[in-house]
């Protein structure tokens, strides 16, 4: 009788230890994120996850924290139909990985149509809505940011206030500033020549403030090259080359063979007076700034006569994907909106020093004179004006040497657009 009732709870238990165990089996999200361990997005996204998983405990996120490389990373399964669930970087990588060639990415236009994280009429209308119409694909949109990102001029206020310099709201102000800077022996910008994509923001800037949004991406884009005979990239060129060691010389010195981070930690010891680059420059240089050092920021200036304006502003986003494919589709959906509760949102912009995707959180204290630029803009473009994103290897193949030389003044003005518009029509020609 024992040995009989013995055997009827084990089988019992037996049972029951199955049936827990498949209750016990999770639905598991996989992530392949851009952020390295120990970086502040990181952090963030790591406390994310874990109150993601709590919320939800039938539920696990398996996160790759890939690097900047993510895309390339995960583009081997993307092909094969393996994809992991959700991707993040920046949307021009996004862009170039996922929608360049074929769409093999989810719409996302359901979850942007649906209430917000906390009861929001409609998710969409929690962002700088403009940015969305910027990545969109006939009329559909693809990723989500968590993270909108901005370039124009970095300054210390403590060094201006000390010159009695005002910000500069025009070219021929920044050049004033410029000759007032270097006629005290400080160099006005600096550069760290071995990156190409910062360089690239000069050329950018200028034929957006000459020509207007858009019009980089038109003379890229053009297969005949005859874009490049108008006179506002001539113009956008010469100015460059006369900041250029060839002419004024506002840059620092050596500018052209500084290695990465060289320059941006120089003008955090004052060694320099401004730096062109993105909002994540500020965090970038925390650790080295000079004792007092007051972070200033201002749009790239306006030219005179020319069709940009300040109200022209540059929308950088960082945000999620989900590849077509994902075996959770539904679940990354959920998860892309837990990340952007205001609270989240909240410590990209006070833990990370970076600008909130969502509107109505308050940027950083580092970065508030961002804050009047991007609330006035009435008009949103694309980092190098959608360059980078849609036309990837123009931009590295044939800008990047000759716009390297321009800025170095190594060749001319006359010389570079002559020879950027060759290379232009025999880059398309190849295309064919």
């Amino acid at each position: 009788m024992r040995t009989r009732l013995f055997a009827v709870v084990s089988a019992v238990v037996l049972l029951l230890a199955i049936c827990t165990g498949v209750n016990a089996a999770k639905q598991q999200l996989e992530y392949y994120s851009m952020w390295n361990p120990g970086e502040d997005q990181q952090q963030v996204l790591a406390k994310v996850i874990a109150d993601f998983e709590e919320a939800n405990p039938g539920v696990s996120v398996k996160v790759t924290w890939a690097g900047r490389q993510v895309v390339a990373k995960a583009r081997s399964r993307v092909i094969m139909g393996n994809p992991p669930d959700l991707i993040d970087q920046s949307f021009c990588e996004l862009w170039g990985a996922l929608l360049a060639d074929k769409e093999v990415a989810v719409p996302v236009d359901d979850l942007l149509d649906s209430p917000g994280p906390e009861g929001q009429a409609r998710f969409r209308d929690i962002f700088y809505a403009p940015t969305f119409d910027l990545y969109q694909v006939s009329g559909k949109s693809y990723f989500i940011p968590y993270e909108f990102i901005t370039s124009g001029f970095f300054y210390d206020k403590t060094t201006f206030n000390s010159y009695g310099l005002q910000e500069p709201k025009t070219w021929d102000e920044l050049m004033d500033v410029a000759e007032k800077l270097k006629a005290q022996g400080i160099a006005p910008f600096a550069q760290d020549g071995n990156i190409s994509f910062y360089n690239a923001y000069w050329f950018y800037w200028l034929t957006n403030r000459i020509l207007g949004p858009g019009s980089f991406y038109a003379a890229a884009a053009d297969r005949t090259g005859e874009t490049w005979d108008h006179p506002g990239y001539l113009q956008a060129a010469q100015m460059i080359y006369d900041i250029s060691k060839a002419r004024k010389g506002y840059f620092q010195e050596g500018y052209d063979g500084s290695n990465y981070p060289a320059a941006q930690m120089g003008w955090a010891r004052r060694e320099s007076a401004m730096i062109v680059c993105g909002t994540w420059i500020p965090n970038e240089t925390a650790e080295g700034q000079a004792a007092d050092f007051d972070i200033g920021y201002f749009a790239f200036p306006e030219v005179k006569d020319g069709k940009g304006t300040l109200e022209n502003f540059e929308a950088y986003m960082i945000g999620f994907a989900i590849p077509k494919g994902a075996k959770n589709e539904a679940l990354a959906k959920e998860f892309i909106k837990f990340t952007l509760k205001k609270e989240y949102q909240e410590m990209i912009a006070g833990q990370a020093d970076n600008i909130a995707a969502r509107e109505d959180v308050q940027l950083p204290t580092v970065l508030a004179d961002v804050d009047p630029y991007l609330r006035n803009a009435t008009e949103f473009h694309m980092e190098y004006d959608g360059v980078q994103a849609k036309l990837p290897e123009w931009f590295t193949s044939v800008f990047y040497g000759l716009d390297d030389r321009l800025l170095f003044g190594t060749i001319t003005p006359d010389e570079f657009i002559q020879q950027i518009k060759q290379q232009t029509i025999s880059y398309w020609q190849k295309k064919k």
